[in-house]
């Protein structure tokens, strides 16, 4: 049960400062409710900040927090009715004065670590890659040349390139061991389609560079490929690592990895993105990484230190925030990015216009609050309402969700009611990759759930008979769920 504590205050009209929540515990986070002195009307609240706070009307079982699903199940008779600025329960520790310093156990070198591959151009003849050193090391560059095929194994090594980097000044100031980095990104362009690449990234000056690592273009031409996708890793960095390195071990050929968000718990304290890199050392250093924005990225109303962290792609609704949405397309198959800590209308739009004008025979979109929901009494009406119907008329084959901590198969979708097969509706996945695990319900669109499951799953498009493979693997390797979509005479 929440016991609340109500206190009142008068205020002109004008501009209102809500005030830091605690300077000493986190706690939760407080509410605020408004109503005018005279008259029956509701106030007019306007340019509320941060942009994820909502407003609602106070009734019972209505959500107490913007970014949290508890509910007040039980509302004094004399607040109901009230306007109830939904606030950040993420930002209740903002203020803090004690317990805020931390330290990271992975502090940073001169020696490049940290290296993760993304797309922010076109995946088929570009490549960004970014990286860290401490602050002694100033510049970067990227040193890569084409693998030799076969029959030039024997042939001297191609011309080695080198494209410098941009660097920026990252400063935690409560981090203590490890307070200011740099972190450095590289954009290589003019690569060949299909290609595999060797690269080395560090400072020319200092003569320190990384281990070689690797990647390959996109295709230009359709061709069969796989790729992996998880949900939440956010916390048991450590065993989630033993998740994603046996995925790269088991699956070496999946192109690349989708994170449907709260890739970390505190996204906006360095050193829990220092846990996820350097557990996920040589997976994404080889394969790209097309990640997703969660709820814990925005900790403190905004995702600050995601969009320092990772070169994405700038192709998003003109509305949002760049690198927050994007789409792409790898083979035959359509990929859309969205945020779904965002209003869904501001997205909406540019989600059919990507639909829209796609010719590719198979359609992902990934966000993280799911439109079909597994937690109990958990439920994103507005999101479905918005963006579901556009899966149906375009036919999106799968959606890939998180935030739910558990694993969810719901039955093949269209309008909102189960369908024959996935040729007819859109399949929703909900899974999750560590450690922190939830109860589900067994909902009437439930296919298969379970519960206390970390998984990865690998989505294999087989261009010979028009075919996805998707199957669902637990941490030892082992088989959870398996589904075969088959579009051959469509």
């Amino acid at each position: 049960k929440v016991k609340l504590e109500v206190w009142e205050k008068d205020f002109p009209a004008g501009w209102v400062g809500l005030g830091v929540n605690a300077v000493d515990s986190s706690g939760t986070h407080y509410l605020a409710l408004v109503k005018n002195r005279s008259g029956s009307e509701d106030p007019f609240i306007t340019d509320l900040y941060p942009g994820q706070l909502r407003t609602a009307r106070l009734e019972p079982n209505v959500k107490m927090h913007a970014d949290r699903d508890d509910k007040l199940e039980v509302v004094p008779e004399e607040l109901r009715g009230r306007t109830l600025i939904q606030t950040l329960n993420s930002r209740r520790s903002d203020a803090k004065l004690r317990n805020i310093f931390t330290f990271t156990k992975h502090p940073s070198s001169e020696t490049p670590d940290q290296v993760v591959l993304t797309w922010s151009h076109d995946p088929r003849t570009t490549q960004t890659i970014q990286w860290r050193t401490n602050r002694r090391v100033t510049r970067g560059a990227i040193r890569y040349y084409k693998k030799p095929s076969a029959p030039d194994a024997g042939k001297p090594r191609p011309e080695v390139m080198e494209v410098s980097a941009e660097t920026e000044r990252l400063e935690s100031k409560f981090l203590l061991n490890d307070p200011i980095i740099h972190r450095h990104t590289g954009l290589l362009l003019g690569l060949e389609p299909d290609t595999t690449y060797y690269y080395w990234v560090g400072d020319p000056a200092s003569k320190r560079w990384s281990q070689r690592g690797e990647f390959t273009t996109a295709p230009d031409k359709v061709k069969p490929f796989s790729f992996i996708y998880m949900g939440d890793a956010q916390n048991g960095l450590d065993t989630w690592g033993k998740l994603v390195r046996g995925a790269h071990y088991r699956q070496p050929n999946a192109a690349f990895y989708i994170m449907a968000g709260d890739l970390v718990d505190r996204g906006n304290e360095r050193d829990d993105w220092d846990s996820l890199f350097a557990n996920a050392k040589g997976v994404y250093d080889h394969r790209q990484l097309v990640p997703v924005i969660g709820n814990h990225e925005c900790q403190g109303g905004h995702p600050t230190l995601y969009l320092k962290l990772f070169g994405l792609m700038q192709n998003g609704p003109a509305n949002v925030e760049r690198e927050r949405a994007y789409a792409f397309e790898y083979s035959n198959a359509l990929f859309v990015v969205l945020d779904s800590n965002l209003d869904p209308v501001t997205q909406t739009a540019w989600l059919e216009e990507q639909l829209a004008r796609s010719k590719a025979k198979w359609k992902f979109v990934t966000y993280h609050h799911p439109a079909y929901s597994s937690l109990p009494k958990r439920d994103n009406v507005k999101l479905r309402e918005l963006w579901t119907p556009l899966f149906d008329k375009y036919h999106v084959d799968m959606a890939l969700q998180g935030h739910d901590h558990a694993y969810l198969r719901t039955y093949p979708m269209k309008g909102q009611k189960q369908v024959g097969s996935p040729a007819e509706g859109t399949v929703y996945i909900v899974s999750v990759s560590g450690t922190k695990l939830y109860e589900q319900d067994k909902r009437d669109y439930t296919e298969f759930g379970m519960t206390n499951v970390a998984t990865y799953q690998v989505l294999d498009i087989q261009i010979e008979g028009d075919r996805l493979i998707y199957r669902a693997y637990d941490t030892d390797g082992k088989l959870r769920d398996e589904l075969i979509i088959d579009k051959s005479g469509r």
